[in-house]
């Protein structure tokens, strides 16, 4: 029974320990006003915190991702000789998060910037997973759930700071006609 418990024990907790990332991505396609791509372009992304910058390059379909990029807030700039300058700021890059920034670079001298100010898109097309970040007070007030033994279904309790009146309650009593001490 213990080797079973600790087998499961490391496949939930050592699964749950390795998809943990404090990074996020932004990536995106590269293309002119007729939608056209562009390769070749250097992409620019400056954390405003930090003023730490990461480069990349948009490959030859146009696409581009720089990977493994701190949270934070981003500027992006796009520059590429015979068109204007792209510039997005404001871009929040969260963690374990892809966002999509596509720039569209007009013709023109390189010491002409564009300055798109926009939301990020909320419509994921890079994958079909479905997440939701939570602030750490969130985290925090969220209920804590306590199993006493390891064997059969026993009762568990659950703990919570919100219940001032009573701190547990039984879920799932062990006998038929058991009742709460509530």
């Amino acid at each position: 029974m213990r080797k079973l418990l600790l087998i499961v024990w490391l496949f939930v907790f050592g699964h749950a320990a390795s998809a943990q990332t404090d990074r996020g991505t932004i990536t995106g396609t590269v293309s002119d006003a007729t939608g056209a791509v562009i390769p070749g372009a250097t992409i620019e992304a400056k954390n405003v915190a930090t003023g730490a910058v990461y480069q990349a390059g948009s490959s030859e379909t146009g696409n581009y991702t720089l990977a493994q990029l701190p949270a934070g807030t981003y500027e992006l700039s796009v520059n590429l000789p015979g068109f204007r300058r792209f510039v997005r700021p404001g871009i929040v890059v969260e963690v374990a998060r892809i966002t999509r920034i596509d720039a569209q670079l007009q013709v023109g001298a390189a010491t002409e910037a564009v300055t798109v100010e926009a939301e990020s898109p909320l419509l994921k097309t890079e994958s079909g997973e479905l997440s939701h970040n939570i602030a750490t007070d969130q985290l925090n007030n969220l209920p804590v759930v306590t199993l006493p033994g390891v064997g059969g279904l026993g009762k568990f309790t659950i703990h919570s700071r919100r219940r001032a009146r009573c701190n547990q309650r039984y879920v799932a009593p062990a006998e038929p006609n058991q009742s709460s001490r509530c």
